[in-house]
């Protein structure tokens, strides 16, 4: 790769955003994006390999996240309805035999017992999201979703989330998400961290944690019906009206195997 990779190409007008790889700076219209870290040791209670942490690693970056990137270029329409745009670059690092991937989380209930959902789209790199959600009867529905750049993927209410590097190059995805409320990380790292783990050779090895049965779906990303070509973050600044389901779930509609929505305002 060059000097400097551009991970997105949105329109000018809206915003400009560059990663500097050598650095792990991301910058929007030339201006510096100061980010928030996940180091190793954060990591331990999700990690496959528990004795893989040590004094001469612990304080390694795994991730950086780049809250509200350029968001400052639009404000307004971002404030109106409460959405944060962020991005997150994650590092092509071993995890002591495990691919390198976010410590997963789940969200709030945002309505009628649906939590809030969440829109990803991968800017650079290749990822494996790992979704999960325990059913009624104590099984757990688990989805391994592969995307590459340009793809987009929705994290569906009440389904935690992990993103994993399975790339030989650094991963470099954006979300969409309400901007109201804090994420609940403890529900799996109690669990010694996702339902599986993904190891560098690509096998899928279940969390013995997880004492009922898990039944892994495997895809590849497939574009929500109601989004266009471009980037979500155009999109979202275009038509805003597309994207309420983020903050009301119940406009969320999960018909013939793919994603739709129903005619929403604000």
């Amino acid at each position: 790769m060059g000097d400097k990779i551009e991970v997105v190409e949105l329109n000018p007008r809206l915003a400009r955003l560059d990663f500097d790889e050598r650095s792990n700076r991301l910058f929007s219209g030339g201006t510096e994006i100061v980010p928030s870290v996940r180091r190793l040791s954060e990591m331990k209670d999700v990690l496959f390999n528990k004795n893989f942490i040590n004094r001469k690693n612990q304080n390694d970056v795994l991730y950086y996240m780049y809250r509200n990137a350029g968001v400052d270029k639009n404000p307004t329409v971002f404030q109106a309805h409460t959405i944060r745009y962020d991005v997150t670059a994650i590092m092509d690092y071993d995890l002591g035999g495990e691919f390198n991937k976010t410590l997963g989380h789940y969200h709030p209930i945002a309505e009628n017992g649906l939590s809030y959902p969440e829109l990803y789209e991968v800017l650079y790199g290749e990822v494996m999201y790992l979704l999960q959600k325990k059913q009624d009867d104590g099984s757990y529905d688990v989805m391994l979703i592969r995307a590459k750049k340009g793809d987009k993927v929705i994290m569906p209410p009440n389904y935690g989330h992990i993103s994993i590097n399975i790339g030989k190059s650094v991963l470099i995805e954006a979300n969409l998400v309400n901007s109201t409320f804090k994420s609940d990380y403890k529900s799996i790292s109690s669990m010694g961290g996702g339902a599986v783990y993904v190891t560098n050779n690509k096998d899928v090895i279940i969390n013995k944690a997880y004492s009922g049965k898990v039944s892994i779906t495997y895809k590849d990303a497939a574009k929500p019906g109601f989004l266009g070509e471009g980037s979500i973050y155009d999109e979202y600044v275009s038509h805003p009206e597309h994207f309420r389901f983020l903050n009301r779930p119940d406009f969320l509609l999960w018909k013939h195997d793919e994603w739709e929505i129903e005619s929403q305002s604000f």
